[in-house]
Formats: C-alpha cells, sequence, structure tokens
C-alpha cells in the first residue's frame, strides 16, 4: 500500500515539471547559451572593478593612515624626549647640593687643570706663578678649600705669616680647616712666640688625623724645643710606632728615651734604629750616650 502511495506521488511531481516545462517552452527555446558567458564574464568585470576600486580607495586613505601613524609616532617620541628632560634636570638640580653646583663642568675641569698646574708651580718654588693659578681658582670660585689651603702655603712657605695666618684662620671660620690648616697655624704661632697656641693647634691636628705619624712627630719636636720631654715621649713613640720603618720618627723615640734616662727603652729603639740608618757616625754617638746611661754588653 505505501509503495503505491510513493509511486503515485513521483508521478504527479513528474507530472507538475513536464507541465511548467511545456507552459515555458517558448521562453526556453529563446535562451542563448552565449548570453550566459557573457553574463559570467560581466560578473567577473564587475568584481575586477570593484577590486580596482577598492585598491584605489585604500590608495586615497593610506596618507591620512601615515600621517595618522607619524602623529602617534611623533607624540610618543615627544612624550620621551620630555621624561628624559625631566631626568636630566634632576641630574642638574642634584648636583646643585655639591659644592661645585655654581661652576659649570667645562669651569670644573679648568679649576682642576689650575690646581694641577698650581701645585706642580710650587714644587718647582715658582711662587708667583703658583699663587696667581690659585688665584684665578678663586676668581672662578671664591669658596673652592684646596685654592684657600694651597695659596695658605705658598705665604707659609715664603714665611709671609700675616697672610698665610688670614688664610687659614678663614678656613677655620667656614669649618673647612683639616689637619694640615691646624699644622700651618701651629707654625705661625711657633714663628711668633706663642707657645700655648701652638700647642693647641698641634693637638687639634693630632685629633683630625689621629693615623698619621707625621702630626704625632711635629707635636713630639713642639715639646721637643721646649725641652718638654715627657710630653715629647708619647707623641714621638707613637709616630715611630704608626712607622716602624721611619729612621726619623724612631731617631726622635730614641732622643726623648736618652733625655729621660729610660735606658732599656733606649736600646730597644737604637737597635731598630740600626736596622734603618746608615748614618754610623751617628749611631755610634747613640751608643755612647747609651753607654753612659747604662753600659751595653
Amino acid at each position: 500500500m505505501i509503495l503505491w502511495i510513493f509511486i503515485f506521488l513521483a508521478v504527479a511531481c513528474l507530472a507538475v515539471v513536464v507541465f511548467i516545462v511545456l507552459k515555458h517552452w517558448s521562453e526556453i527555446r529563446l535562451i542563448n547559451p552565449d548570453s550566459i558567458r557573457e553574463e559570467m564574464e560581466r560578473q567577473k568585470r564587475d568584481a575586477l572593478v570593484m577590486q580596482r576600486f577598492s585598491r584605489v580607495k585604500s590608495g586615497k586613505i593610506a596618507p591620512f593612515k601615515y600621517l595618522y601613524q607619524k602623529g602617534i609616532y611623533q607624540t610618543k617620541k615627544a612624550y620621551h624626549q620630555a621624561y628624559l628632560r625631566l631626568i636630566n634636570l634632576d641630574k642638574l638640580y642634584q648636583q646643585a647640593k655639591k659644592p661645585l653646583s655654581k661652576v659649570a663642568p667645562s669651569e670644573q675641569e679648568r679649576v682642576k687643570r689650575l690646581l694641577d698646574e698650581a701645585r706642580s708651580l710650587a714644587r718647582d718654588l715658582k711662587w708667583a706663578e703658583a699663587e696667581k693659578r690659585y688665584l684665578e681658582i678663586l676668581l672662578l670660585n671664591n669658596r673652592n678649600v684646596d685654592a684657600y689651603k694651597g695659596i695658605g702655603l705658598l705665604y707659609l712657605k715664603q714665611k709671609m705669616y700675616p697672610q698665610a695666618k688670614e688664610t687659614f684662620e678663614y678656613l677655620v671660620k667656614i669649618k673647612q680647616a683639616d689637619d694640615a690648616s691646624f699644622a700651618a697655624l701651629a707654625e705661625i704661632a711657633e714663628a711668633e712666640g706663642e707657645t700655648g697656641k701652638a700647642e693647641e693647634m698641634r693637638l687639634k691636628a693630632v685629633e683630625l688625623r689621629p693615623r698619621l705619624a707625621c702630626r704625632y712627630a711635629e707635636l713630639a719636636r713642639h715639646y721637643v724645643d721646649r725641652e718638654d720631654f715627657s710630653k715629647a715621649w708619647p707623641a714621638a713613640k707613637r709616630a715611630s710606632d704608626l712607622e716602624p720603618k721611619s729612621a726619623k720618627y724612631t731617631e726622635l723615640a730614641l732622643e726623648c728615651t736618652l733625655v729621660l734616662g729610660d735606658a732599656p727603652e733606649a736600646r730597644r729603639r737604637y737597635d731598630k734604629l740600626r736596622l734603618l740608618s746608615e748614618d754610623y757616625p751617628k749611631l755610634q754617638q747613640f751608643r755612647e750616650r747609651i753607654d753612659k746611661i747604662q753600659p751595653m754588653g
């Protein structure tokens, strides 16, 4: 039964198709196969035209896209440069806190060069030329401590005590004096006969550089010159202990022990001095002086 139903439906569909074909047969006969190919070609042409139009359109828009992208790039670049400028400004601000902040980098280099020249000229005893260099530095930066110290030492070596004293006292006033400054003031005080002030300055120099042997030696000589060997001995001993290979400091300590009559210590210092000095006549004199205190075996 079902089979007959399917057969009936198939025959009905076929009849409908035949009916439609017969109804439009006159139109179907007019269809030209070439016209179908032309339609396909027309569609292809339209597609090509659309593609070209798209390319042209994109070509016209491209400059605007380029300008847009360039604008974005320039904006980022400007931001980056501004950021770098801020960093540089911060560095300049930090440098402004330093002693030479008011001096441009090129001027700093000039100051360094002038300092080197001044010190070299001073070593060659060319006082006037060295002083000129130091004064040039002070014209660039009137608070340059090294220049004040240098010119003060120039005055001191030339025994221009008033000028040297004024210079080093200025450093003390601005709290930039170091051990060398106080040692210089001590030398000036000794030259002017101010013994008490000289001792004070020597002690201050030792206080600032407690590991520097020469400051103790200078203090010891100050006491030796005043024949105060009880005070000279500790300073001389400290200088010799700090620089055990120094013949002059060992000799200074030995001299103190001899005057104080400390034969055992004098013998120890003498034994050290024999290893450091080749001044045999002086060594013989020291031996004879020790023998007078206590004969050596």
